[in-house]
């Protein structure tokens, strides 16, 4: 692919995951060890795959979402002759039931209701577009795709299960949402020579009430994952030089339990404690 921008008509999701550049999700396996990229199985489409695209589609473009979907919420069971015959239409990915159906509406109806998220997802803007660009440092090509861009703001939904503030951040920590930040916002600024102007995680939680929130990264979680995402490109420059792509070290080690069970042991022990007074 060349440098530039490409919309979804340019370039499917299909087609831009089978295309050439690193992309951050493989920057993420790079980070756990070079092999586990370079050994990789493209994996196939699951029904929470198809579930995600869908509520993509039903929070950033709902009158796309309304022509391409159909919702049979009150059919529980995939036999049923009302669901075969929508599949005949709709496509079985593209037909949801029950709890699938209840769950995507619910979503949207609720961040259709922040007016902070919806003038983010009304007006002028593009969802799905496909940014390449050549990393100025070790001139390998660089990919990513936006859920959404908009006058120099980038909307990225996220589904989650709590968006209280302290909740969501571990979600960052743990999916690394804050290399996705700094990673996009560079890709975009090479390929454009322009610097975007806020990028904002929208989550949204799976359950009723499908509660949402915007979130801007703090500079700090910004600069580190910035750090994260460079580290693991320069790695992958060198494997690609090398022809070497390296596992893991396997030699042996001692590990503990994480700090948080070893904090309800002595909660737990102290509760003991008390009891016993």
């Amino acid at each position: 692919m060349k440098p530039g921008i490409y919309t979804r008509q340019q370039l499917t999701n299909e087609q831009y995951h089978a295309s050439e550049g690193i992309s951050k999700s493989g920057l993420d396996l790079i980070a756990r060890s070079p092999a586990h990229f370079a050994y990789s199985a493209r994996r196939q489409p699951t029904r929470a795959m198809h579930m995600g695209t869908a509520l993509h589609t039903a929070v950033l473009e709902p009158d796309r979402f309304a022509a391409e979907y159909m919702l049979l919420r009150e059919v529980t069971d995939r036999r049923s002759s009302a669901y075969k015959e929508a599949v005949k239409t709709w496509g079985a990915d593209n037909v949801l039931t029950g709890t699938e159906a209840d769950k995507v509406a619910g979503m949207q109806e609720s961040v259709h209701s922040n007016q902070g998220a919806v003038s983010l997802l009304t007006g002028d803007g593009e969802c799905e577009l496909s940014v390449y660009a050549i990393d100025p440092e070790t001139g390998l090509l660089v990919k990513c795709r936006f859920d959404r861009l908009q006058g120099g703001i980038a909307v990225d939904l996220k589904k989650t299960q709590d968006v209280r503030a302290s909740e969501f951040s571990r979600s960052v920590a743990a999916y690394r949402y804050h290399v996705q930040h700094a990673f996009y916002a560079d890709v975009y600024e090479w390929a454009t020579g322009e610097r975007l102007d806020a990028f904002k995680f929208l989550a949204v939680e799976e359950s009723m009430p499908h509660a949402n929130r915007l979130f801007n990264l703090d500079d700090e979680s910004i600069q580190y994952g910035r750090s994260l995402y460079r580290e693991a490109l320069n790695t992958y420059a060198e494997c690609v030089n090398a022809n070497e792509w390296p596992g893991i070290v396997c030699e042996e080690e001692v590990i503990g339990l994480p700090s948080w069970a070893i904090n309800q042991w002595e909660d737990n022990l102290e509760i003991s404690i008390e009891e016993s007074v």
